[in-house]
């Protein structure tokens, strides 16, 4: 049995121009690809019955962030985004399954890489203050986190301030930490018990793969919904 190498660094597979391409970044690459060619092409060519219950899908997770961020107008406007997080990250995390993906040191899940977490938490933060300073003005949406009216409410805002740091780095590293670990886990057993053990543990990273792209992009829903109410 050869040694188990882990490491929470992606491996370097080629370079482009002196850019180092990561195995996880090139899986990354080829995954969105392939969601924007099935959703933007297959979709439309897919029998009746396979369109109509993608549409039903997409219908009720509309129907679910509705409930989330309690108005329909301000869903549809995160739909778009949190729909696209949910199946990226979703697709992403299920990677982690196929055969090979994490045996071998430089091909691993996305979602095992700070380096895709991270920036996809800052992408959606920075998409949520976007879009807050669109609806309610910049110096309004400011007042959030710059309020100059007493000690007390200034201090606060610099909290609120704080908290949004906090909120980008544990979108990203709650996805990341339990990935990783997922992925650790399979490749444990796999290489320990290479039959039947380690299939419990797929399923279990079945679910937990939902879950994690569930939080997230509820989680975005539920920033969004809260960063574009205007503060009294």
């Amino acid at each position: 049995m050869g040694t188990i190498e882990i490491s929470i660094f992606p491996e370097k597979i080629f370079e482009i121009f002196n850019l180092p391409i990561t195995g996880t970044f090139f899986l990354s690459l080829i995954l969105g690809a392939f969601l924007f060619f099935l959703f933007f092409f297959g979709l439309k060519t897919a029998p009746g019955r396979l369109r109509a219950f993608s549409e039903w899908v997409l219908e009720s997770f509309l129907n679910y962030i509705e409930g989330v961020v309690g108005e329909k107008g301000k869903a549809k406007e995160i739909f778009p985004l949190v729909c696209t997080l949910f199946l990226f990250i979703l697709f992403a995390n299920l990677l982690e399954i196929l055969p090979g993906v994490g045996v071998f040191h430089f091909f691993r899940s996305p979602s095992s890489d700070l380096s895709f977490t991270l920036p996809l938490a800052i992408f959606s933060m920075g998409y949520i203050h976007f879009h807050a300073i669109q609806k309610l003005g910049l110096f309004s949406h400011l007042k959030k986190f710059l309020n100059f009216k007493n000690p007390i409410l200034f201090f606060v805002g610099i909290l609120e301030g704080i908290s949004q740091i906090v909120r980008t780095f544990s979108l990203a590293i709650r996805l990341f930490g339990n990935l990783f670990a997922g992925e650790i886990l399979l490749i444990v057993t796999s290489r320990l018990f290479p039959f039947l053990l380690p299939l419990p543990f797929l399923l279990l990273e079945i679910f937990v793969s939902f879950i994690q792209a569930l939080i997230f992009s509820t989680l975005v829903a539920i920033f969004y919904a809260v960063e574009t109410t205007k503060a009294e």
